[in-house]
């Protein structure tokens, strides 16, 4: 599919896939509460699923967001995740998963910008399409995990939100690089990765079996964890959200991909990646681009022309076999 096949937006709407998604339950004798979408804790594997809408389900096509930032009153972050969303949830086929790489949350992630997401996100449960989310510097664990304790509870670890998403051809692993302050008005820019979660990577990446990209919302720079990738042959790339724009340079001896903001300054977009036995292609998306001083709609910005026509339907592609 080209970049203007999947910018298109289908007729049907996420309130029409709600309905066929109950009427496909209802066939089955199964209620939306009864469905059960995950395998494992922590692992999402497209395979093992029921699918929740008549809508068939592409198992090797993943949609990444980052830096959503979306709170109460935030016109323009809530403006492009409702478009994306709505996006999302009208694809045909449906994506198998929805990775979303850290600052969910808008600045502090007070509890209010979760409930907001909560109906942000609701058009992607009525389509049946599941999503996982790291933490960024603008999250908090402890709200997430209250406001969304079913996404929480899928988590590796115990004491932070560490996923691993299955596809047929390649798995993600998303770790958590948040370094959470004790004042609810402070974040901490910079990211960490502790010894105990470098520990359980590098076990885990031991017994990877399959190709796998490791990501966080913070870089290699800052997680410290490329020595340990480039340990595991499975390791194929590493991916990240926080400084708003596509980036494709490689990150400490690392092939990595920085991710587009999904609203709040920067490059606008999202992240289309579709694989196969051979290769995976993670291609841009590009709704906008506007530096953080100048939200949309405030005054022109010359440089939005050149970059939207540089960066539109850049492809970033990763050797699987």
């Amino acid at each position: 599919m080209n970049v203007n096949e999947e910018k298109r937006i289908l007729s049907a709407g996420p309130r029409a896939f709600a309905l066929n998604r109950r009427r496909f339950l209802a066939s089955l004798g199964l209620s939306a509460a009864g469905l059960t979408l995950l395998g494992t804790a922590g692992n999402w594997n497209p395979l093992s699923a029921q699918t929740a809408s008549s809508v068939p389900v592409d198992p090797n096509h993943v949609v990444l967001l980052a830096d959503t930032h979306c709170g109460p009153n935030l016109r323009h972050q809530i403006d492009f995740m409702r478009k994306s969303v709505a996006e999302i949830a009208a694809m045909d086929p449906h994506p198998a998963h929805v990775l979303i790489y850290g600052d969910f949350a808008f600045l502090w992630g007070k509890r209010e910008d979760y409930v907001v997401l909560t109906e942000l996100m609701k058009p992607l449960a009525d389509a049946g399409i599941p999503w996982t989310a790291c933490m960024g510097n603008h999250d908090r664990r402890d709200t997430f995990t209250e406001i969304f304790p079913e996404h929480a509870a899928r988590s590796l670890l115990s004491d932070r939100l560490v996923f691993k998403v299955e596809t047929p051809n390649v798995d993600f692993l998303l770790l958590d690089s948040l370094i959470q302050s004790e004042d609810p008005k402070k974040w901490i820019t910079p990211g960490q990765v502790l010894d105990d979660q470098k520990d359980w990577l590098n076990e885990t990446l031991k017994k990877q079996t399959k190709p796998v990209v490791v990501g966080a919302h913070h870089s290699l720079a800052e997680t410290k964890v490329a020595d340990i990738l480039k340990a595991h042959s499975c390791v194929v790339g590493y991916v990240n959200g926080h400084h708003h724009t596509w980036n494709t340079k490689e990150q400490d001896g690392m092939k990595a991909l920085v991710l587009p903001s999904n609203g709040h300054w920067g490059d606008i977009g999202l992240v289309n990646c579709r694989a196969s036995e051979n290769e995976a292609a993670f291609t841009l998306m590009l709704r906008d681009y506007f530096p953080g001083n100048k939200y949309p709609g405030f005054e022109p910005n010359p440089k939005r022309e050149k970059i939207m026509a540089e960066k539109q339907g850049a492809v970033w592609r990763l050797d699987l076999g």
